[in-house]
């Protein structure tokens, strides 16, 4: 039933997504430019630059001595929070809402994966203790291109 449900969900976004296309977009990234919000591309600049902070971060965790775990937590919350604050950014509402179907489709949870999510994955694909971790760290570096793309006009 949940895979049902998720299906639901991606099919709800895509015909959302395939409705709100074309100029109205345009005219309201345009609008909220003129009143000094920040366009969709530049949110998307912002996220990216955040994420970006992760490895040197991460760097001198590792000059502190933090465990793996504890470094994958902190490359975690910098990911979500960024998340969570880059769809606060977004002037609209509609968009942000169809990020948050994306999410809860992917991962079940409209604010992207869990800490427990990643874990969970990592560990199916075979890794275990700190490899899962590290697995962690690295893609919490990582941005969805897909998602570059769309919000830069691509």
């Amino acid at each position: 039933m949940s895979k049902l449900r998720a299906l639901l969900v991606v099919l709800i976004v895509a015909l959302f997504s395939v409705g709100c296309r074309g100029d109205v977009g345009a005219s309201a990234s345009s609008a909220a430019a003129r009143d000094g919000a920040m366009t969709n591309e530049q949110v998307r600049d912002w996220y990216n630059a955040q994420v970006a902070t992760i490895p040197e971060q991460n760097q001198a965790w590792l000059a502190e001595g933090l465990s793996a775990e504890l470094r994958a937590q902190r490359a975690y919350a910098i990911r979500h929070d960024a998340r969570i604050e880059a769809r606060n950014k977004m002037s609209s509402e509609a968009e942000v809402e169809q990020l948050r179907a994306r999410d809860q489709a992917k991962y079940g949870d409209p604010d992207g994966p869990t800490f427990e999510y990643l874990v969970d994955k990592n560990r199916g694909k075979g890794l275990e203790g700190d490899a899962i971790y590290e697995a962690i760290i690295e893609s919490s570096a990582r941005t969805d291109e897909q998602t570059n793309a769309r919000f830069r006009g691509k």
